[in-house]
């Protein structure tokens, strides 16, 4: 494990940068307004992408068992499964994003729509069409433990592209180079995964039998799919219709660095997905729960640290990166802060209670979606972009840190609306607490201006390791986290004693 960690880590600040440098290239050669564009045309995809409906969440953990029992026959019968599925929703994904393509500018608050934004359009559903030829391969590899090969494949062709597309940009400044390029990215990765499959997996056959225990967990993802996209891939379509597609460029470049933060997150908890499944598939609910614990106070640990580090740096790193005239408000940066805290926290829940094989809340996403867009609009309308990022802190708060919580706690761990006050008010008192004294303290420190990426990096350190210091310090209060520290100490220990 220690080993997918480290290669995962260097994969990812691998890849981050070079998407960093295409971004401030991209600014700088083709404009923020058609930055916008390109982010926009991604959100709006992510919506026609509903009807993949949750197939890749539940195809995976249809897989944990038989790849555990070497079942090989159930294998074959799943993949075939997904197989099939996945060529009808290419078919309608591309079928809906024609249909679409002559409703475009109204999306977009511009004085003029360029024709040419229909054929960019319709390259970027080709280029989404085109993720479901390897798809089936990404999630074959990672249920059998393959995480860290998906990643280096991923990671090599995106790099490769990503660097042709930053001397293109620069060179011929086309929109259109840059959107062929991804396609070309994906249909890379889908020989080289395809390669892998032929060579490593003989055993998986081709069959017309299909898995019917798909369908149940399909439904009930696809609610949870919405419920995700309206949290996440509503704030650009809102920007853009309700105050400019120029703050739709200016808020997307915050969106990336919350994006790296997250995949960052992510490179720890991609590795122990699998084993999280694994391990809930053969132990009993209580043993999983104490797992549960110990993982999400580490969690709720790196929450706090990577927003409240965000709140202080995220702006001077902007300024660095594409400029001063792009930085936002430092009532935004708080909120966005809070949007940061809640993706950390929210995905050790998520992986559990998606292991567990619990979909069929239907309810959550329905809510989430509803109370995120009512209150989003309402408030994007008052005001403009503060107004669409509280809305999606309202949401946030009231499903992904009590309402889905408390389902969970009942459904997956057999544990009562007590025990998730005294467990999730435990959170609560120590964050509290942490903010407080992080305010405190790390105020004495704060500089006003930062001239140089050097001046960044060691400011940023020195706030980091501040910041964590002070946290370790109030988690300390909470014998959960003393417990845990010392299960850390002794494995360490016994670790060295064995090498």
């Amino acid at each position: 494990m220690k080993k997918d960690f480290i290669l995962n880590f260097i994969f990812t600040i691998f890849t981050g940068v070079i998407m960093f440098l295409q971004n401030k290239y991209f600014i700088e050669y083709m404009g923020i307004e058609t930055l916008g564009i390109m982010k926009l045309f991604t959100q709006l995809l992510q919506y026609l992408n509903i009807v993949e409906m949750g197939l890749e969440n539940a195809s995976a953990f249809a897989l944990y068992k038989p790849l555990a029992e070497k079942n090989y026959k159930q294998v074959s019968i799943i993949l075939s499964t997904i197989k099939s599925i996945y060529n009808k929703i290419a078919l309608l994904l591309f079928g809906l994003g024609i249909l679409l393509t002559p409703i475009l500018p109204f999306f977009m608050k511009v004085k003029f729509f360029d024709k040419i934004m229909y054929v960019y359009w319709i390259l970027y559903v080709l280029n989404t069409v085109s993720t479901y030829l390897f798809i089936k391969y990404v999630i074959l590899f990672i249920a059998n433990q393959e995480f860290i090969y998906v990643r280096f494949i991923q990671s090599l062709s995106k790099f490769i592209y990503q660097t042709l597309q930053i001397w293109l940009i620069i060179k011929y400044h086309s929109f259109l180079i840059f959107i062929i390029l991804l396609i070309l990215d994906n249909l890379t990765q889908y020989i080289l995964l395809k390669r892998h499959f032929d060579k490593s997996y003989s055993f998986v056959f081709s069959t017309k039998e299909r898995y019917i225990g798909l369908n149940k967990d399909i439904k009930n993802l696809f609610w949870h799919k919405i419920g995700t996209l309206v949290v996440f891939n509503t704030d650009l379509i809102l920007i853009s219709k309700l105050v400019s597609i120029k703050v739709v460029g200016i808020y997307a470049n915050y969106q990336l660095v919350i994006q790296m933060i997250t995949t960052i997150i992510n490179i720890g908890v991609n590795v122990i997905r699998p084993k999280i499944g694994k391990y809930i598939a053969i132990n009993s609910k209580e043993k999983t729960y104490r797992l549960f614990k110990k993982i999400n106070m580490i969690f709720l640990l790196i929450g706090i640290v990577f927003s409240y580090c965000s709140y202080i740096l995220i702006n001077y790193f902007i300024s660095l990166w594409i400029g001063k005239e792009y930085i936002l408000s430092n009532f935004i940066v708080q909120l966005i802060c809070i949007n940061i805290f809640v993706a950390c926290f929210r995905v050790i829940l998520d992986i559990f209670k998606d292991g567990s094989g619990f979909f069929d809340d239907i309810q959550s996403p329905i809510l989430e979606s509803i109370i995120n867009l009512v209150f989003s609009i309402i408030l994007g309308i008052k005001y403009g972009l503060n107004g669409i990022i509280i809305g999606t802190i309202i949401s946030n708060i009231s499903i992904t840190l009590i309402y889905k919580p408390i389902l969970t706690f009942k459904r997956c761990f057999n544990k009562d609306l007590k025990e998730y006050i005294k467990v999730y008010g435990n959170y609560l008192i120590l964050t509290v607490i942490s903010l407080l004294s992080l305010n405190k303290i790390i105020k004495i420190f704060i500089v006003n201006e930062i001239n140089s990426w050097l001046n960044w990096i060691l400011y940023s350190i020195k706030i980091s390791i501040i910041t964590s210091i002070i946290l370790i310090i109030v988690f300390l209060l909470n014998k959960d986290f003393r417990s845990i520290l010392k299960e850390i100490y002794h494995n360490f220990f016994k670790g060295v004693k064995n090498d």
